[in-house]
C-alpha cells in the first residue's frame, strides 16, 4: 500500500501545480500596434465614429468619453452623417476631402474616428480593431492605433483608447492630466 501512495502523491502535486501555474498561460491579454498621436488630437472636441455596427460605435464613444474625460468631447450622431453621405460610405470609409469638408462645414466635425474591426491574420481566433483619427479639415492622420487581442470589441476599445491617451500624454504629462482630473472632481469630505 505504501508503494502505490507514493506515486499518488507524486501525481496529485503535478498536476495541482500545473493547475496553479496554468490559468493565466492561455490567456492572451490584448497589444498594441503602429501607436501614435499628434497633439492637434487635444483641439479636436467635437467629433464621429465611423466603420462600426451602432452598438461597437456606443462602446467606443463611451471609452473614450471616460479616457478623455479632461476634454470636451461630442459626437455626432450617426443618423446626421447618414443624411450627408449614403451608409455604405460611412461603413468602407470611403471619405474623399469635398466629403470631409462638407462634414466639417455642415456638422461641425473635426475629427473622424474611423474604425475597422477585422479578424487577425496572426494565428489564432483574435480580433484586431484598427483606429485612425483624421482631421476632417486637413485630411491629416492625428492618431492612430491597432489592437490585437481575443474577441472580444470592449477589451479592444480600452486598450486602443487607453493607449493613444498614454502615447498623447507621456508619463510625465499624463501626471500632470491625472492632478487636473483630481481637481475637477468634487471632494467627498462628511
Amino acid at each position: 500500500m505504501k508503494k502505490g501512495f507514493r506515486p499518488l502523491c507524486s501525481i496529485s502535486l503535478f498536476l495541482l501545480t500545473g493547475l496553479v501555474i496554468l490559468p493565466g498561460c492561455g490567456q492572451r491579454r490584448s497589444s498594441t500596434q503602429a501607436l501614435f498621436t499628434r497633439p492637434e488630437l487635444l483641439s479636436r472636441g467635437r467629433l464621429a465614429v465611423l466603420g462600426l455596427t451602432p452598438e461597437q460605435e456606443q462602446m467606443l464613444m463611451a471609452c473614450y468619453t471616460k479616457t478623455f474625460s479632461v476634454q470636451m468631447i461630442t459626437f455626432v450622431e450617426r443618423s446626421r452623417l447618414r443624411v450627408l453621405i449614403g451608409e455604405q460610405d460611412l461603413l468602407e470609409g470611403r471619405l474623399d476631402i469635398d466629403t470631409r469638408a462638407k462634414i466639417k462645414r455642415i456638422l461641425g466635425v473635426e475629427a473622424l474616428i474611423m474604425c475597422t474591426y477585422y479578424d487577425s491574420t496572426t494565428g489564432g481566433s483574435g480580433k484586431k480593431l484598427r483606429i485612425r483619427i483624421v482631421d476632417s479639415e486637413t485630411g491629416a492622420i492625428i492618431g492612430s492605433v491597432i489592437t490585437v487581442a481575443p474577441d472580444n470589441f470592449g477589451n479592444h476599445c480600452s486598450t486602443a483608447v487607453k493607449a493613444l491617451w498614454n502615447d498623447l500624454m507621456g508619463k510625465s504629462q499624463l501626471e500632470r492630466a491625472d492632478r487636473v482630473e483630481r481637481k475637477r472632481r468634487p471632494s467627498r469630505r462628511i
